[in-house]
């Protein structure tokens, strides 16, 4: 049921030594199913996976959310991943809070643009609008 749910059920034959680095973490997902897990911390679950694959970690970790209840707190880089799959969203620098909101507000916050890509970048942006 487990692989069924994840879409690896092609895989129950394999070792898990066998398998790429993403099935590897939807396994892992699978793990948290098998204890039943309601509170499940990712950290950079995209990190080396490829976009495919990653969609179908994507659409497992929604469907765990929205069907078993689950809740996850996600650390990751990858905006994009983060937009398809969290509602509230919050951007951390040396350990402290940035921002909290809509992925949209969050990226659009001065305090994370600064600390993502430099003053230096945010200054440019303003000078090119008046320039």
């Amino acid at each position: 049921e487990v692989l069924e749910f994840l879409t690896i059920s092609h895989l129950a034959d394999n070792r898990a030594s066998d398998i790429s680095g993403g099935q590897k973490k939807l396994l892992e997902l699978g793990r948290t199913m098998m204890v039943d897990a309601k509170m499940v911390f990712l950290d950079e679950v995209g990190a080396g996976v490829n976009r495919t694959l990653l969609n179908t970690i994507g659409d497992a970790i929604v469907r765990l959310n929205q069907e078993r209840g689950y809740t996850f707190c996600v650390i990751e880089h990858d905006m994009d991943f983060i937009a398809r799959i969290c509602g509230p969203v919050i951007c951390m620098a040396e350990g402290k809070v940035l921002a909290e909101g809509t992925i949209d507000e969050v990226k659009n916050n001065e305090r994370v643009i600064e600390a993502y890509l430099g003053t230096g970048l945010k200054n440019k942006v303003k000078g090119a609008a008046h320039g």
